[in-house]
């Protein structure tokens, strides 16, 4: 029988599985990411280009005029950042042995790790741009707090940044902030009725949404981690530079009786302001 579809190297068989794969690489990469739709996002996978200028405008001032006297030119010179995207991705080899003996249904778990790991790779980078920023909070070996969490707001505020504003932090982070919380005698926490539910969850603290990344960066040796607060979406001082999604191909090793799976992704990522007013760093001690 002719044109029967098998798992032979370039028959139909291995193309559906190809893009049975690629389905599920793509689902778990973009449900796994938490970054990208926190932070100013630009698609360029329609465009000529691997680079996006980030323009930044000035801060500009009104003054007092005088009655008859020729208004003076004030000068508007805008600056700008440049963000260019780059190959990542993640290649595994299965061999003939577990495909024939798990048929397609042995694909979806491998599939489902390379999305994760490629969504983990495109957080810690955008996280890692976080190091960026001018101002911070914290300090270098000690637990994260509540005067923390209050003082990256004020900055935030203080450099003229528009809300919402949404805070990434590593779990280990969060933990100690809940605890600070928990111990709090102030009368927001410390009273009959102090709402242990927002204590437990800390979903929302003084109206910013708290995010839990693992992929917050390690910093100073090691002895810290480094999440970030910051206004949400197009007001972010992070940009993400998207060129092409995450891609399956599969390629046949036929002396060693496997298929290699490559997942690539083409992206950019970096700190397009640096000011305040984009996000300020929150240090604190690494678990």
């Amino acid at each position: 029988m002719a044109n029967e579809v098998t798992t032979a190297a370039g028959s139909a068989g291995e193309l559906v599985a190809a893009e049975i794969v690629s389905r599920l690489v793509i689902d778990a990469a973009y449900a796994e990411a938490v970054m990208p739709p926190l932070v100013r996002v630009a698609d360029i996978s329609g465009e000529s280009t691997l680079s996006v200028e980030f323009p930044k405008w000035p801060l500009l001032m009104a003054a007092d005029l005088t009655e008859a006297t020729d208004m003076s030119n004030t000068a508007v010179n805008t600056t700008s950042t440049l963000v260019t995207a780059d190959e990542a991705g993640i290649l595994i080899t299965v061999s003939d042995m577990l495909l024939n003996g798990a048929g397609l249904g042995g694909l979806e778990p491998f599939a489902e790790e390379l999305g994760k790991a490629l969504a983990s790779k495109i957080d810690a980078d955008l996280l890692s741009s976080a190091a960026s920023f001018a101002s911070s909070v914290g300090t270098s070996g000690e637990d994260m707090d509540e005067a923390q969490f209050l003082s990256a707001i004020y900055k935030l505020e203080l450099g003229n940044a528009k809300g919402p504003f949404v805070a990434v932090l590593h779990p280990y982070q969060v933990g100690n902030l809940r605890t600070a919380i928990a111990a709090s005698t102030g009368a927001v926490w410390g009273g009959p009725s102090a709402p242990a539910a927002e204590v437990g969850s800390l979903g929302t603290l003084y109206g910013v949404d708290i995010v839990q990344s693992t992929n917050c960066a390690s910093i100073n040796a090691d002895a810290d981690r480094l999440g970030v607060m910051m206004p949400l979406g197009n007001r972010s001082g992070l940009a993400y530079v998207l060129k092409t999604g995450a891609k399956t191909e599969f390629q046949r090793d036929a002396s060693l009786r496997a298929t290699e799976i490559v997942v690539t992704a083409l992206y950019g990522h970096g700190c397009v302001n640096t000011a305040p007013g984009g996000g300020v760093k929150m240090i604190s001690k690494h678990e």
